[in-house]
Order: structure tokens, then C-alpha cells, then sequence
């Protein structure tokens, strides 16, 4: 069984840390979404980005996923790999801290930009 959905980007701020010439950088950014589908909540990520002189990055980093339930809202931490390509975004995740499910440590996970700051993701629970 996997969890399905998509995020919007909310906000995102993002500093450059340092340029390396020709257009190439490593900037820091701190993006906020918003989750809907089987996941729903916000979130915050923190990515570290190399960009090459063409405006493609590579980026790692942790996003805070504060997901809203009827009782209690619980936290998960997702350790991100990712690129941006072509104007796309892509990224593979990991459970990496969980307040709510103990089972999901270690589980993984993907998702891929669409238009709008809209990502879908997909997170695998077995």
C-alpha cells in the first residue's frame, strides 16, 4: 500500500550561500507546503542547492511534515535526494523521524513537481 497526494508550495525563501562563476551557486532555501490526499498537513523543508551554470540543481535536505488529525496532529522528518531539471523537481525521500507510527522509519518515498509549485508524491508503507 503507498500514501498518495500533492503538495503546493506556500512559500519559499532562498538565499545564496556562494556563486562559483559562470551562473553556478549553492544557495540554501526554506520551503513551506501545504499536503492534501492521504497525507494532509504542512510542512517545512530546508534544502541545501548546488546549481550547474545552466539553472539545473541538484539538493539535499530534512522537511518537517506536521500532519493534521482528528485527535492529534503528528510529526514526520523526510531526509530528501533530489534534482531540478528542465524546470521539473524531483526528489527521493526517507522516514527518517516519526511522532505518530513507528512503522513508517526507514519507509521511502518520491515526488515529482507539476505546474503551479504542485508536487505529487508517493509514500510506500510496506
Amino acid at each position: 500500500m503507498n500514501l498518495n497526494g500533492t503538495f503546493q508550495i506556500t512559500d519559499w525563501q532562498e538565499n545564496v550561500d556562494k556563486e562559483l562563476g559562470d551562473g553556478a551557486k549553492l544557495s540554501t532555501a526554506v520551503v513551506q507546503q501545504s499536503y492534501t490526499g492521504d497525507l494532509t498537513g504542512s510542512s517545512e523543508a530546508r534544502y541545501q542547492l548546488c546549481y550547474d551554470a545552466h539553472g539545473d540543481a541538484i539538493f539535499v535536505g530534512f522537511e518537517t511534515l506536521t500532519l493534521s488529525a482528528d485527535i492529534e496532529s503528528a510529526i514526520l522528518v523526510l531526509q530528501h535526494s533530489g534534482a531540478f531539471k528542465n524546470g521539473i523537481a524531483s526528489s527521493q525521500f526517507t522516514v527518517v523521524a516519526s511522532s505518530a507510527d513507528a512503522s513508517l522509519l526507514g519507509r521511502s518515498g518520491s515526488f515529482t513537481s507539476t505546474e503551479g509549485g504542485k508536487a505529487e508524491y508517493q509514500l510506500d508503507t510496506f
